[in-house]
């Protein structure tokens, strides 16, 4: 599945739930979030998504992708960085099938929603 990977790696970094925890995954990201305020941003997109209010979900996806590129690392750590996330997915779909499925459907759903709100997905 290393497409899958790749996919990941290559979009604008954004917030994933995996499990009971939280990262920063994207382009040169790849951080485990630990502040409350990323997560409550989360939140509050879930909670807009719900409620279908454009105007909401656009401003939590924006203020989500803005956040979690401020993980981003150097280039110069761009292939060290990759390695671990790539490790990280290999190990959560050999030991954690069901959380490695829900990442992979919220990179879905953040490809539709960044396409829907005319946000370009790539760096």
């Amino acid at each position: 599945m290393g497409n899958f990977k790749d996919n990941l790696y290559r979009r604008k970094s954004f917030i994933y739930q995996v499990g009971e925890d939280y990262y920063a995954i994207g382009a040169n990201t790849f951080a485990k979030i630990t502040d409350s305020p990323e997560v409550d941003t989360l939140e509050l997109l879930h909670n807009a998504l719900k409620k279908g209010n454009d105007r909401q979900i656009a401003k939590y996806l924006d203020k989500l992708v803005r956040t979690a590129n401020a993980y981003r690392v150097d280039a110069k750590e761009h292939f060290r960085l990759r390695e671990r996330l790539f490790h990280f997915v290999d190990t959560l779909e050999q030991n954690d099938k069901e959380a490695y499925q829900r990442l992979q459907e919220q990179l879905f759903q953040f490809d539709a929603l960044m396409e829907k709100y005319n946000v370009d997905k790539s760096k």
